[in-house]
């Protein structure tokens, strides 16, 4: 599909962009989504918005107690759809403790499976 012909997102349907559907493992707690929406980081889909309320640097959080792990997902840097990126990283326990892995892409369909490949790995104690 050109570019062209991609549909643009009019103002009005910015609070109806839905979620990214996500396949999590039971014991995963969200801390909170509140920017992995369901729509790729393609400039020509906000012509006249400001897109950093959906690419910021706080989307995804979410914790595992009994692995002890972080995930956390960003856009980096918050609102630039040119040159942005989404950025993926775990932590054994939080912020403070040791990064086991970043992960960095343009691709939210090649984010989802990675978030998805992690989660499931970690819950096998693999991470």
């Amino acid at each position: 599909m050109e570019n062209s012909d991609l549909p643009q997102l009019a103002p009005q349907q910015s609070a109806q962009i839905p979620l990214q559907p996500l396949r999590i493992p039971t014991g995963w707690h969200v801390n909170y989504n509140n920017g992995l929406f369901e729509i790729d980081p393609l400039p020509e889909l906000f012509p006249d918005e400001n897109p950093w309320w959906i690419f910021k640097e706080d989307m995804l959080q979410m914790h595992n107690e009994q692995f002890n792990r972080l995930l956390d997902l960003g856009w980096y840097p918050e609102g630039d759809l040119v040159a942005g990126r989404y950025g993926l990283v775990v932590y054994e326990g939080d912020f403070r403790g040791r990064l086991l892995y970043e992960f960095s892409t343009r691709d939210r369909l090649e984010l989802v499976a990675e978030i998805e490949r992690l989660l499931s790995e970690i819950c096998q104690d693999k991470l």
